[in-house]
């Protein structure tokens, strides 16, 4: 089961007490891949960098979500509620070694789509980097 769908992606970012938002459409592929399901799309154009990026987004049963990014920009990032996960993230300057620290992860996902939602820190060396939270809405293409 690979269906076509419309992710709506919601972002709100905190760094130093200042909150960036950002939302974008765009359309992408939903299935089942080692019982877990996972959204794909292209984010070259949000993101205005030359080169493919591919993002997958794999939600598993426990409700733990890996992110990874492949392409011009490469990371991984590991979200699970409750767990401080080390992940890279690959820039044109190097790879940098960040925590990801998941306050909430939450899916209501089924075989037409859903919803997820994710509460998680970024850091650095222990040092705060930002604070994130993420809504992700997947509708069938009819």
């Amino acid at each position: 089961m690979i269906k076509d769908v419309i992710i709506d992606i919601k972002t709100e970012q905190t760094v130093d007490g200042n909150t960036d938002s950002i939302e974008f459409t765009t359309d992408g592929k939903f299935g089942v891949r080692d019982g877990s399901y996972y959204i794909s799309y292209d984010e070259s154009q949000l993101l205005e960098v030359e080169g493919e990026i591919k993002t997958t987004v794999f939600i598993k049963p426990d409700n733990s979500v890996v992110m990874q990014r492949n392409g011009s920009y490469k990371s991984r990032m590991v979200i699970e509620k409750g767990v401080r996960n080390n992940c890279f993230y690959m820039t044109p300057m190097g790879e940098l070694s960040l925590g990801i620290f998941g306050e909430k992860v939450k899916a209501d996902l089924n075989d037409n789509g859903g919803k997820i939602s994710m509460n998680y820190t970024i850091d650095t060396n222990l040092q705060l980097l930002s604070r994130n939270h993420v809504n992700i809405s997947i509708k069938e293409v009819n």
